[in-house]
């Protein structure tokens, strides 16, 4: 049976507590795993040191490592029955932490992390130690040593334009160096993918300047039928006033005319009222006489 380790999470800040999971499969119960670390045998490969508690393996198939500070590689195995029968070791597994670790450390030179496969890129170690490696796994998980992709000089890796994408990182006889994520573009990739970006960004930023050249005009309509609607109703306010003024003047002038009718009425009444009560009643007798005298003459 072959054994898989997993780890989470693969990229670190220091302090932080990583998981470790190792399956076997196929599937299958009464096993009991054991965790080691892997340290760097610069003449082979990896040696494996089992961590603290690991000599009788644990039932859980999985292990909690408190306190990650550096890069490093684990690996696990799983075993059952007695005597104890064992699976394969699982492929090593990294840890990755970019912090850098004074007894071993990587520059990159050009400094920084995307390149073009043109560039040679110079991969420096440094620290406590006289021997060194490169290593890098690629994005398919394969772990490989710079002198397949590059030379090693001493304690630099040339890589002769022969880079490609994946994680680097340096090895001593004890220690492994801050890991590098890097980049590798292909030229003749990037002007094709510029060639469709540029057309794309064109389209974007037009499409933006339309819809805001759409909100502008929308406001200024907005702004243009409100002041239509507001002069419209200070034009049909302006008419009524005009017109209840209007009104009101014709109906003070009636109401003038009927005072001075009034008036005249009176007039008119109050001259062929009779006089009242004490008043001289002279022309009344006058107009007796005559009526006594007419009837007089005619007996």
């Amino acid at each position: 049976p072959q054994s898989v380790l997993t780890v989470s999470p693969s990229w670190t800040s220091p302090g932080d507590s990583v998981t470790l999971t190792c399956s076997v499969g196929p599937p299958s119960a009464g096993w009991r795993f054991f965790w080691y670390k892997a340290v760097p045998d610069l003449s082979s490969y990896y040696t494996y040191e089992r961590l603290a508690g690991g000599t009788t393996g644990t039932e859980q198939d999985s292990y909690i490592l408190h306190g990650q500070t550096h890069t490093a590689g684990y690996v696990c195995r799983a075993g059952r029955g007695d005597p104890v029968f064992y699976t394969q070791y699982s492929g090593v597994k990294f840890v990755w932490s970019g912090g850098v670790n004074p007894a071993a450390s990587l520059t990159v030179s050009p400094h920084r992390l995307q390149h073009f496969s043109t560039e040679s890129l110079s991969l420096i170690c440094e620290g406590n130690s006289t021997k060194w490696r490169v290593k890098r796994v690629d994005e398919d998980g394969h772990i490989s040593s710079c002198y397949n992709w590059g030379e090693m000089n001493g304690s630099t890796c040339n890589t002769n334009t022969r880079a490609s994408s994946g994680v680097y990182w340096c090895e001593s006889e004890t220690q492994f160096s801050n890991a590098a994520n890097i980049i590798i573009h292909n030229p003749e990739e990037a002007a094709s993918s510029s060639v469709f970006l540029v057309p794309l960004v064109v389209g974007l930023v037009s499409g933006v300047l339309l819809i805001i050249l759409l909100l502008l005009f929308l406001r200024r309509y907005r702004k243009s039928e409100a002041s239509s609607l507001s002069r419209s109703q200070r034009t049909n306010q302006s008419a009524a006033t005009d017109h209840m003024i209007n009104q009101g003047e014709t109906q003070d002038g009636h109401y003038a005319s009927l005072l001075h009718g009034d008036s005249c009425l009176y007039e008119a009444i109050g001259g062929s009222e009779e006089p009242e009560h004490g008043t001289n009643d002279e022309p009344e007798e006058s107009v007796y006489e005559n009526v006594r005298m007419e009837t007089a003459a005619d007996g």
